[in-house]
């Protein structure tokens, strides 16, 4: 019997709790949360079009069950612990299962307390600051201590076991308490200011750090002074790097979302007294037809099960049920929690900079997860081709000073590089050093190698060298009527910088500059790359080939006994050049003719 999700519905009650959907193998497929259950399962059934994913969900659905939550909270709390439980397939899920990196400050234990990377739950007697987006945000912040303030780092048994001071100390990244080079009232004092540092109030410790400066130097202590004068120097640079949240130094986590190619990123950006921790991207796993507002809004709800929740959340995306989400985590935090989603001043700075961080993220995880026949999508989109290419050639010249030219074509289809057809042309009968006539050349050779071999056509031809080493390929093709490939330039720009690449495409006559970091760039400069590097193979081999040849070699008149009696007779090249034409002719079986040939041919 059909489930009738309207009869159901009818039965809930108009309060908070969550719902689950069940398939016909009394699976959970979706686990969701209501402020009013009634009206939110209702809309699933109502009959008003849906989008395909929602459709999809509502069809497979067999039998529902509920749960009465008494706030919001409560509701968001069941609902992420059903999810991690179940992992339904119409849920986004968080695909991380690492928990998250804090300092740890052993103020508690030791006479000395030390700074340490702690991760997992918080089991040791003291202080921990965090949590940290990354490990590597935990380091780099650790490295930065160690330099500043100078708080030990090793662990107990190494510090309770030295005679003499470290490499740390050596190199001054350590004041060396385990032999007591220091005094416990001055290395707590240094502590206290490492824990205001981490505590996000780096202005203020600069400002009792020229207190302590003053008074030093009132007291004639001029090279304590100086020490603290190059540390305020260091937490200025520190501070001139960071965008601070300058008016009230709230903690704040900044979550930016987008989608290519079927794979969902969010990016978090986490500041905690105005200190910018650092950036770390996630790629939840999402139903196909999800859009970015639902991902968003269902990964916060997860990300903040196990975690501190700031004062404010900012977001790139206005989420539909935001005032619920804030509610539900403020009842979680118990203080008042603020989602945001069209900062200004320093915040919109903070979430440009996310932004940028997420769309390098994502590019470069496409480049690694995509297979190629996605990643020619993005030609169509950003280069304004009319459908996604099948096959790509690209060309390159190689030479040293015109010599030895050699032109290489590289082909590309929806696997990656087929390097069974790469080829390599022997350019011949232009002026040395011409890359004009030598890519007219190389394109009429392709061209004669396709019909006679009756190869794919392709749909581009990526020329290297910009707009005129195109246009000579444009004047080969129009030649022979072609009118059906696609010719694109690719040239650096003036300081021959990577990832600076402009795209010259003739057809539209517009130049295209692709973002650095963007998969466009990426895969044209792996493409180019590649057919440098097999012209500058077929190049060294042809050197390499040409210097294995005897100077004597080609000469009418000279084979191989002639030319080791030449050489043995004279010592070698340098005497024979020395030796004249009538020295030459003196010799056993060499004519007048044959030795004013030599002689020219050695001169």
């Amino acid at each position: 019997m059909a489930f009738n999700g309207k009869e159901f519905a009818k039965q809930l009650p108009l309060k908070p709790g969550i719902y689950q959907m069940f398939d016909s193998n009394d699976q959970v497929i979706y686990v969701g949360k209501a402020i009013s259950l009634k009206n939110r399962v209702s809309s699933y059934f109502s009959g008003k079009a849906k989008d395909r994913k929602t459709m999809a969900l509502v069809n497979a659905v067999a039998s529902m069950r509920f749960s009465i939550t008494r706030t919001e909270g409560e509701a968001l709390i069941l609902e992420n612990q059903l999810i991690k439980q179940h992992k339904p397939k119409y849920n986004v899920l968080l695909k991380d299962g690492k928990s998250y990196p804090y300092i740890y400050c052993s103020e508690n234990e030791d006479e000395f307390p030390r700074l340490e990377f702690r991760r997992g739950t918080k089991k040791g007697k003291g202080r921990y600051f965090g949590p940290y987006p990354s490990a590597q945000a935990v380091r780099h912040t650790l490295n930065h201590l160690q330099k500043l303030f100078k708080v030990r780092q090793c662990n107990n048994s190494s510090y309770a076991n030295r005679s003499r001071p470290c490499l740390q100390y050596q190199i001054g990244r350590c004041s060396a308490p385990c032999v007591d080079y220091v005094t416990n009232e001055d290395y707590q004092k240094q502590l206290h200011y490492t824990k205001e540092f981490l505590a996000g109030k780096s202005l203020q410790v600069v400002e009792e750090l020229v207190v302590a400066m003053n008074k030093c130097s009132e007291n004639l202590r001029f090279e304590q002074a100086a020490e603290i004068r190059d540390q305020i120097k260091e937490l200025k640079i520190i501070q001139s790097q960071q965008v601070v949240e300058t008016k009230n130094s709230q903690n704040l986590d900044i979550f930016c979302v987008a989608h290519e190619l079927g794979l969902y990123i969010v990016t978090l950006c986490a500041v905690r007294g105005g200190q910018m921790l650092g950036h770390r991207s996630f790629y939840p796993k999402a139903p196909d037809g999800s859009d970015d507002v639902e991902v968003l809004s269902a990964f916060i709800t997860q990300y903040y099960q196990d975690k501190p929740v700031p004062e404010l959340i900012i977001l790139n995306k206005n989420i539909d049920d935001k005032q619920w989400i804030a509610t539900a985590l403020s009842q979680i935090a118990k203080s008042q929690i603020k989602l945001l989603t069209n900062p200004r001043g320093d915040r919109k700075k903070m979430l440009d900079l996310n932004s940028i961080n997420m769309q390098n993220s994502l590019e470069l995880q496409i480049s690694k997860k995509a297979n190629w026949q996605h990643k020619w999508q993005t030609w169509v989109k950003q280069v304004g081709l009319k459908k996604s290419p099948n096959r790509v050639e690209c060309f390159d010249i190689s030479h040293v000073f015109g010599d030895k030219t050699r032109a290489s074509c590289v082909v590309f289809d929806v696997t990656g590089a087929k390097k069974n057809m790469y080829r390599n042309y022997k350019i011949t009968d232009i002026t040395g050093g011409d890359d004009y006539a030598a890519m007219r050349q190389v394109i009429s050779k392709r061209l004669q190698s396709i019909q006679k071999h009756k190869y794919e056509m392709p749909d581009v031809f990526l020329i290297d060298g910009g707009k005129g080493q195109a246009n000579q390929a444009l004047k080969i093709l129009q030649q022979h009527k072609i009118n059906n490939v696609e010719i694109i330039g690719i040239a650096k720009d003036e300081n021959r910088t990577a990832g600076q690449e402009r795209l010259f495409v003739l057809s539209q006559n517009i130049m295209i500059k692709p973002d650095s970091y963007s998969l466009l760039s990426h895969m044209t400069q792996h493409i180019r790359d590649e057919a440098h590097r097999f012209a500058i193979t077929g190049h060294r081999k042809a050197l390499a080939k040409s210097r294995k040849k005897s100077l004597l070699e080609g000469i009418d008149g000279i084979g191989e006994k002639r030319r080791a009696y030449l050489l043995q007779h004279f010592g070698g090249l340098q005497g024979l050049k020395k030796a004249g034409v009538e020295e030459l002719s003196q010799l056993k079986g060499i004519s007048a003719k044959i030795a004013q040939r030599l002689y020219e041919h050695m001169h």
